[in-house]
């Protein structure tokens, strides 16, 4: 699908361009050879009006329809034709924009075959030059509409290819409402200076043209100050989404999203180092080759993005066709001929990196550069927060002995799958385990083999868990395990094979000792014991006091047996 319309993108803009060479061909015999030195003046006013021509993201608002119109109302429609075609090509190719040369030759031809188009729509309803203005003001409104729709028609389908992957700074709407009200004014303005031409000659020409341009560099200063307060915006946005303490990859996605306000680029990926040596991944992706990209990765100091995120510098790739660099790479440096590259760093860690690219070469300055490394600036000190209290609530929800979860962690653990079981309907077992005569353990061989036996312990624990499961220090000597789908004879096995498991074991092996201990055991379940957390500790805890009055080296259910 993407080779058919690259080919169709190709043949029609080619197509549009042979048309247009065409027609300038066909009306050079009725170009007026007396009047080539006045239409030489005319185009370097259109190129003046083409290099000052204010871009939007759907194309550039010019005052050259100025010159159009009255070169057709003056001299006729082959001075016309040929004004539109020369002071486009020599504008836009002395103004380029990041344009490849067949966009400049697009751009020369669809306004040829525009003209041309509007001069016979102009001619069938009723409207001729030399006529009084009043015989003409409908020909002239059919030459204006029939004007602005088929340049709005050809650049539509030229667009059609890719229209998806457009971004810029100012929308589609405000280019067609800055577009008609440039018509607006320059359209009575060019039958002026078609009235006053034979008074003033060329000289009121230029005159009412440079009023033309004046409203031009106007609206250049209108759309640079909407520019920055699209940036500011953007600042803004990302500050306010940033106080609802979102997650690594919110924060990375409200970067993205508002990014594209203030910076044009059809593909954004970023990357964060889940942990650190190990590559940067994917988390937020946005715009062309998505899915493509999610399963990319970026590894420090590999490759153009690689060595940007070791040098920690931010750069700018204007060609990735011409970088010694880019140039060799597949991937993202292939389909994008633009590229900004923001490392993302906190003091001497490196979190990520994002990129940014566009299709057409030479498209990011310095100005967008500093945007991002604004941007990439808020995320990283968002991403920073939000590991410090991440890693603070790992710190604070262990034992600081044991490393297990500490009793309060532990409570909300199981306070959330009470909700969900209730919910679902599914089991919970809880069992509490305590070291039978831990203090004579103590006395005999000291407190500090105590404590490491507490942290072997906990080690043979977590090694005994599953994926759900959940171990905690439940006071000096007692550890709880959350058992969640464990219930019934499932939970009586898994208690009598712990507590086979730490009879069978040696302790303190390191520490040139072979100690071995027993322990009793409390187990009960929800929802046949309890409904609720504390219901649920209380009748393990009355379990595993039984367990110990027994004599220890025991498992006893919260549930009395049928049978003894």
């Amino acid at each position: 699908m993407r080779a058919k319309q690259g080919a169709f993108h190709i043949i029609f803009t080619w197509l549009v361009v042979g048309l247009a060479v065409w027609q300038l061909a066909l009306l050079l015999p009725t170009l007026e050879l007396d009047s080539v030195r006045e239409l030489l003046l005319l185009i370097f006013l259109g190129v003046l009006a083409e290099c000052l021509a204010v871009p939007f993201a759907y194309g550039r608002l010019s005052g050259a329809f100025v010159l159009i119109l009255s070169t057709f109302l003056i001299y006729g429609l082959a001075a016309a034709a040929w004004l539109s075609g020369l002071s486009t090509l020599f504008g836009q190719g002395i103004a380029n924009r990041g344009n490849p040369v067949r966009t400049v030759f697009f751009n020369a031809g669809q306004y040829v075959l525009a003209v041309s188009a509007a001069a016979g729509l102009f001619r069938l309803s009723g409207g001729a030059q030399g006529q009084p203005l009043s015989a003409n003001i409908f020909p002239l409104l059919v030459f204006t509409i029939s004007y602005i729709a088929v340049n709005h028609i050809l650049v539509n389908l030229y667009l059609a290819q890719d229209r998806h992957g457009i971004s810029g700074h100012v929308s589609w709407f405000d280019s067609i409402k800055w577009d008609l009200l440039t018509y607006f004014f320059t359209v009575p303005l060019g039958i002026l200076i078609a009235m006053m031409y034979g008074y003033t000659g060329l000289s009121g020409t230029f005159l009412l043209f440079f009023s033309i341009l004046a409203v031009q560099l106007i609206l250049r200063f209108y759309v640079r100050l909407q520019v920055t307060n699209m940036e500011l915006t953007a600042f803004y946005r990302v500050a306010k989404a940033l106080e609802g303490k979102p997650n690594s990859t919110e924060i990375i996605e409200q970067i993205l999203t508002n990014a594209k306000r203030a910076v044009p680029f059809r593909t954004g990926v970023a990357y964060l180092r889940p942990e650190e040596g190990a590559p940067c991944l994917p988390v937020a992706v946005t715009g062309l080759y998505a899915r493509q990209l999610m399963s990319t990765a970026v590894y420090q100091g590999e490759g153009v993005i690689g060595l940007a995120l070791e040098n920690r510098e931010p750069e700018i790739i204007y060609d990735t066709r011409t970088h010694s660099l880019a140039k060799k790479e597949p991937g993202l440096c292939r389909i994008m001929r633009s590229l900004i590259i923001i490392p993302l760093f906190s003091g001497s860690d490196s979190l990520g990196v994002i990129v940014l690219g566009e299709k057409k070469p030479m498209v990011f300055d310095d100005k967008h550069l500093h945007i991002m490394t604004v941007l990439a600036g808020q995320a990283a000190v968002a991403l920073e927060n939000y590991l410090l209290k991440h890693r603070l609530s790992q710190v604070l929800s262990r034992d600081t002995l044991t490393g297990l979860l500490n009793f309060d962690t532990l409570w909300d653990t199981v306070s959330e799958h009470c909700a969900s079981s209730q919910a679902a309907g599914y089991p919970i077992g809880l069992i509490l385990l305590d070291i039978d005569r831990f203090k004579v353990f103590n006395k005999h061989y000291g407190r500090e083999a105590g404590e490491m036996l507490l942290v072997e312990l906990a080690n043979l624990l977590s090694s005994s868990l599953r994926k759900d499961d959940a171990a905690s220090r439940y006071g000096g000597d007692e550890f709880a395990l959350l058992l969640p789908w464990a219930g019934g004879a499932r939970l009586v096995d898994l208690a009598e094979a712990l507590l086979k498991k730490i009879r069978d074991q040696y302790f303190l092996r390191g520490q040139g000792r072979s100690a071995r201990i027993t322990v009793s055991i409390g187990f009960a379940e929800i929802p046949r014991d309890a409904g609720d957390p504390a219901g649920i500790f209380n009748v393990a805890q009355r379990a595993l006091d039984r367990a110990k009055e027994s004599g220890g080296d025991r498992a006893m259910s919260a549930a009395p047996p049928l049978v003894d």
